[in-house]
């Protein structure tokens, strides 16, 4: 039951925060951007930090071990199936910075991608020092997390002053 610990810590967080948010927006769309990003959260924590008995990660990999916590610092090792959906797993999370702020510089949705990246492989690092939850931190998740927030965010900025953006309008957070 450890092994829930840290998502179970993050959930109640998530809910705060939301409950938080909900209280300073009162249009729809607003809330709507809000629980969409609550909801995203919570499957991103469900998908990187709670216990798995198997692994992606293949034999061929070169894994540097803590403390029996495994790792990888090379990156591109092995490009394959997982490395592509690190990639579209992230790319909602560019459309919600997009939502939350579109006229945010390239430098700013690059540090901000790194940083939910950095976020979920370090967590994955220390609750699996901490609580064995069975997780690899590697830094090809890292790149992969960066490239697909920064897809998403420019993704939905090619639509900017189109049918679209007059559409998703109601649901910008700035």
């Amino acid at each position: 039951m450890l092994h829930w610990l840290p998502f179970c810590t993050y959930l109640v967080v998530a809910i705060i925060i939301t409950i938080d948010a909900f209280s300073r927006y009162q249009q729809f769309g607003k809330r709507l951007t809000v629980f969409a990003c609550f909801c995203y959260f919570v499957i991103i924590l469900r998908l990187c930090l709670t216990p798995i008995s198997f692994s992606f990660i293949s034999a061929d990999r070169n894994l540097r071990y803590f403390h029996g916590v495994p790792y990888n610092l090379i990156p591109f090792q092995q490009v394959d199936l997982e490395w592509f959906l690190n990639v579209i797993m992230t790319i909602p999370l560019g459309i919600l910075l997009y939502l939350i702020g579109r006229k945010s510089p390239f430098v700013v949705i690059i540090c901000l991608s790194f940083l939910f990246s950095f976020f979920i492989e370090g967590n994955q690092f220390v609750c699996d020092f901490l609580f064995q939850i069975g997780r690899v931190a590697d830094i090809d998740d890292i790149i992969t997390n960066t490239l697909g927030g920064v897809i998403g965010f420019y993704g939905l900025k090619l639509f900017d002053r189109s049918i679209i953006d007059k559409i998703i309008q109601p649901f910008f957070l700035s």
